[in-house]
């Protein structure tokens, strides 16, 4: 029985599409394990068995790899529609911060490092910039209606957000310092834990949501009605 050429092409975009994620996955695994300015292009293609010239039909650059593999991290039509209005403001922000948190923690490379990255090359790393543009809003949006409803403080709810990204930032930072025995806290004298990123998002808003609250709730229970409401759907 003959196929159609419609036939062929979707079979040839599938195979495609199936190619483009293994070698993301294999781009991943090599930048985990010597870092992403270590790992070449004829390496990926080795690790997925093809030869250089063959890699480029599927992916264009490390560039191109990195922006995807951030892109597919990071599910935020799934976040904004969870974030309805809601009651519980100090829920959504720790939501908010622990999917920051370990969102960033589990990227192959150190966010700063791909902060650099994408203001060298914009273009390419568009989706980056949208979606922080879009996260940084969210954040300022949760505070506000936060402090509307008298759940939160009076502040300057961008300056807040400012700092939740600093903080967030600088955790992922001693996280991926961690993974390649880099870190310079050891140094300082600073007792190496092995906390997951939940844990580590745990830390960030420890120390972020108390001194947001107009009355003070015990974080524990803050983190229990998040992962009950929100954070569950955020996979």
């Amino acid at each position: 029985m003959a196929h159609s050429s419609s036939d062929s092409s979707l079979h040839t975009a599938s195979h495609d599409s199936s190619m483009k994620s293994f070698i993301i996955s294999a781009a991943i695994d090599l930048f985990r394990e010597q870092g992403y300015a270590g790992t070449s292009m004829q390496e990926i293609a080795g690790r997925v068995n093809l030869n250089p010239s063959s890699l480029y039909h599927y992916v264009s650059s490390k560039e191109e790899i990195l922006e995807s593999i951030y892109a597919r991290s990071n599910s935020f039509p799934a976040l904004h529609d969870t974030l309805a209005p809601h009651s519980d403001y100090a829920a959504q922000l720790y939501s908010l911060i622990s999917y920051d948190v370990v969102r960033k923690c589990e990227l192959p490379i150190d966010f700063i490092e791909l902060e650099s990255l994408a203001h060298r090359s914009p273009e390419r790393f568009r989706t980056f910039f949208d979606h922080y543009q879009h996260f940084y809003h969210m954040l300022v949006k949760v505070i506000d209606n936060g402090s509307a409803k008298g759940e939160f403080i009076s502040c300057q709810a961008d300056e807040r957000a400012v700092v939740i990204l600093s903080v967030n930032e600088g955790l992922q930072h001693h996280y991926h310092a961690k993974l390649h025995n880099e870190l310079l806290l050891e140094k300082s004298g600073y007792t190496v834990r092995n906390h997951s990123p939940e844990d580590i998002g745990f830390l960030s808003a420890q120390v972020i949501i108390p001194s947001l609250l107009a009355t003070p709730r015990d974080l524990n229970d803050v983190a229990k009605s998040a992962y009950a409401h929100y954070l569950n759907q955020f996979d």
